[in-house]
């Protein structure tokens, strides 16, 4: 039962929605009641080991300074390593640790050409927020 419900799952790209069973990219997706499973202090560490090549780099360990670098299939070695942040739509390059978990309804990562859509600014990936 499980196996028809998961091939009929909708994933938001970046030029409209699709069917997970033909999605041609690599892509991934978190539910915003998994994120709120997570005893992480951000959003950011609560995406790390729920989807599959997001890596997160803490700074510091200090109170208030809980700001992740997030990086999707590793850390390049030239220039900008940051992915596109799009929430509902807006494209910036600010992260997503402030936004409460409890207001997102899921969030998605478009790897390699699958962020094509979004431009060069999207060469190391896109997260998707959608907000409830």
């Amino acid at each position: 039962q499980e196996d028809t419900e998961a091939l009929e799952e909708v994933v938001v790209v970046g030029y409209g929605v699709q069917k997970k069973a033909t999605i041609t990219g690599s892509i991934a997706q978190v539910s915003g009641a998994e994120l709120k499973q997570s005893p992480s202090v951000n959003l950011s560490n609560s995406l790390v080991g729920r989807l599959p090549g997001v890596i997160a780099n803490n700074r510091s360990g200090e109170p208030g300074n809980d700001y992740s670098e997030i990086f999707i299939r590793g850390k390049g070695s030239l220039g900008n390593n940051n992915p596109l942040y799009v929430i509902d739509g807006v494209a910036n390059r600010g992260g997503i640790e402030r936004l409460n978990p409890s207001d997102i309804e899921s969030v998605t990562v478009l790897k390699d050409a699958s962020a094509a859509i979004y431009g060069a600014q999207a060469a190391n990936g896109v997260i998707l927020v959608t907000t409830k």
